[in-house]
């Protein structure tokens, strides 16, 4: 890829950007376009957080809005619908924000969303994978670039169309029981033939799964459907339920963060989606994603995980509509939001008009080790088939989206 061509493509060359809200301005200048962001940097979900701040902070660098410098200010959310609340209120009225983007927990999204036409901002989520975000409580404030839950759930039924031997497994449900983790269970569970023997729902940064293991050894499961949020909770319960002796085969709906499965280790090896959001070893195909791991190792020494693929391709298309956009304000925003289309690292990328979701696909893939650790990474999700959107779309008038 070249790079100053990709800059030119989102928007032309803009300032330097700070690392965070710590070491922002409480007020942004005349000149300035703020761009808000609302990820957690603490809490559970923080890894998750830190991966979609990096990949938000690359895709800006560099660009200018109309001529303007644009200023990212992020501010920690730490997973909670009431501070991400606050959090979204001070990025509008304090800083300015043009526009919000972010949103690693679909309930923090949801309450923001509620909230959408006071605060009079577009929203912008790359993560949150609850089917309402652009179903029931859709909204034209609302736009989604990340696949949802059923989408995900059509990949995984895709996957096991082409491994049967997945549907013949018993399989486990374990859950996270808020938003998310139900919607994520619940699509799971309308795959064609599946066959679940039993469920566990814990709270979010649950750190001993001794019990719900329990069960998973007495139901007779012999697979296992994570549906929990990729925070630290994720690792948590595989490590421990390996050493427990549970070697169950194990599906994450959309796979977790490099970072965790470098943590994870060994314990993470053969593990296998239809709905990994992206996978930065599909550098050897992709000559915009090789470009952009080599800047993001450079700029974070790791390799960018599934969500901050999904970031840096959300930022892309925002900071694209914004430069097209008649206007800076939310009408002329969500205009362009409609209209826009933008080549990014996943490919081209743009919004349904009628419901505000992302056209994406996602990816069939396996964690895999990887000798040469390429990167210093030593395990990778190795893409083994992309699956496109017209095979994972669900149709507008089966979303629950009553338009806007």
């Amino acid at each position: 890829m070249n790079k100053s061509k990709h800059r030119k493509s989102i928007a032309a060359a803009f300032g330097a950007m700070m690392l965070g809200s710590a070491f922002m301005p409480a007020t942004a200048s005349a000149e300035d376009v703020v761009i808000g962001v609302f990820v957690p940097t603490t809490g559970a979900l923080a890894p998750l957080g830190t991966d979609m701040r990096n990949g938000y902070e690359l895709a800006a660098k560099g660009a200018t809005v109309k001529g303007n410098p644009v200023r990212v200010v992020v501010e920690d959310s730490a997973a909670k619908a009431d501070v991400g609340l606050r959090k979204a209120q001070k990025l509008v009225l304090e800083d300015k924000a043009k526009i919000l983007v972010g949103g690693a927990s679909s309930a923090v999204v949801l309450g923001i969303g509620a909230q959408a036409q006071r605060l009079n901002v577009p929203i912008l989520t790359t993560n949150s994978q609850a089917v309402q975000t652009t179903g029931e409580q859709c909204s034209r404030y609302m736009f989604r670039t990340n696949p949802n839950d059923a989408m995900m759930a059509h990949a995984n039924a895709i996957m096991m169309k082409e491994k049967p031997e997945l549907l013949e497994k018993k399989w486990f449900v374990v859950f996270h029981d808020f938003v998310w983790g139900q919607s994520n269970k619940g699509e799971f569970a309308k795959i064609p033939g599946i066959n679940i023997v039993g469920e566990a729902g814990r709270p979010l940064g649950t750190a001993d799964w001794s019990s719900a293991i329990s069960q998973i050894q007495s139901s007779g499961a012999d697979a296992i459907y994570l549906a929990l949020a990729v925070g630290d909770d994720m690792p948590a319960f595989i490590r421990q339920a390996r050493s427990f002796g549970v070697n169950s085969f194990m599906l994450p709906p959309l796979g977790m963060p490099d970072t965790m499965l470098q943590a994870v280790g060994q314990d993470g090896v053969g593990m296998i989606t239809g709905g990994l959001f992206g996978s930065w070893m599909s550098e050897e195909t992709n000559p915009s994603m090789k470009e952009f791991v080599k800047e993001y190792v450079e700029a974070y020494g790791v390799v960018p995980g599934p969500q901050a693929i999904q970031a840096f391709a959300g930022m892309e298309l925002t900071i694209a509509a914004m430069e097209a956009a008649e206007t800076l304000d939310t009408d002329g925003i969500i205009a362009s939001l409609e209209n826009t289309s933008v080549d990014t690292v996943i490919g081209k990328l743009q919004v349904r008009k009628e419901d505000h979701q992302g056209m994406v696909g996602t990816y069939m893939s396996e964690s895999a080790l990887l000798p040469d650790a390429p990167h210093g990474a030593k395990i990778g999700w190795k893409v083994l088939k992309e699956i496109p959107w017209d095979a994972i779309k669900v149709e507008v008038a089966d979303t629950g989206c009553k338009g806007f």
